[in-house]
């Protein structure tokens, strides 16, 4: 009887410090930080007077709780895009500290491929070392940044949704006395889903761009893209997503020359 009771209690134990062990690991790994890795390649194919193949975006962004690191590959060298790290203030507002893009109209998002269903982008784009704060409420977002030498930037945006269109109309204004107007809108016109984009330079001259995708359902993936600028350049061409992480599109231009750009981002 003895032994049995003695048995008992170890198998008690064995059982009791498996199930404990079991639980540790399972907390351990409920409470480990998450991060993501994610990046994309791009090569563009010109055919004009001579066909020439260029890599114009490779890069990693790595991403964690309150963090984000994205490089790119350039000329054989490895370039930090941004290194930056939140916190949030309260529910509504959120300060950024490091390298970031400045709050400064549309274009910043369509540098990388994945992001933008043209070939090229309208406009070159600017990461600071700073700070930014953003805080949103009622429709309306603020984004502010501070940076060296007293260098400052900042654009208010408004989202607006009225008979099946959403729209967001965007000021930026920074201390180089920029003035950038931005508007863009989806819907769908006569079944058509449609996307439309636009800045327009107050301060400099009036330059603008303005750029319009179409994305008809029967096309099965396949859109239409067409673009105009105050450089009276007029871009179409159409583009095809073949997966959920590749997609292929090209751009024709007023000079004649045809860009094919195969893109993957996983």
């Amino acid at each position: 009887m003895k032994n049995s009771i003695r048995n008992l209690i170890i198998a008690a134990a064995l059982v009791a410090g498996i199930f404990g062990i079991s639980n540790a690991q399972e907390a351990e790994a409920s409470t480990a930080p998450v991060v993501e890795i994610n990046g994309e390649f791009s090569t563009d194919v010109t055919f004009g007077d001579a066909t020439a193949f260029t890599t114009p975006y490779t890069g990693i962004n790595i991403s964690g709780d309150g963090w984000e690191l994205s490089t790119n590959l350039s000329d054989g060298s490895v370039n930090v895009e941004e290194a930056k790290y939140s916190w949030s203030v309260t529910d509504a507002i959120t300060a950024t500290f490091g390298s970031q893009a400045e709050p400064y109209g549309i274009a910043w998002g369509l540098h990388r491929p994945s992001n933008n269903s043209y070939v090229s982008s309208p406009r070159d784009h600017a990461v600071s070392e700073g700070v930014g704060v953003a805080t949103s409420a009622f429709g309306v977002g603020v984004n502010a940044f501070y940076g060296d030498d007293n260098y400052w930037a900042a654009r208010a945006s408004y989202d607006v949704s009225a008979l099946g269109i959403n729209s967001t109309v965007g000021l930026s204004v920074n201390s180089d006395d920029a003035q950038l107007v931005d508007v863009s809108t989806e819907g769908s016109a006569l079944g058509i889903p449609y996307e439309t984009s636009l800045e327009y330079d107050a301060a400099n001259d009036g330059a603008y761009w303005l750029r319009g995708v179409v994305t008809p359902d029967f096309a099965k993936g396949a859109y239409g893209i067409i673009g105009y600028n105050s450089d009276e350049e007029v871009i179409y061409g159409v583009g095809y997503n073949c997966t959920d992480n590749m997609k292929i599109a090209t751009e024709l231009s007023g000079d004649g020359d045809t860009v094919i750009r195969a893109s993957y981002s996983f």
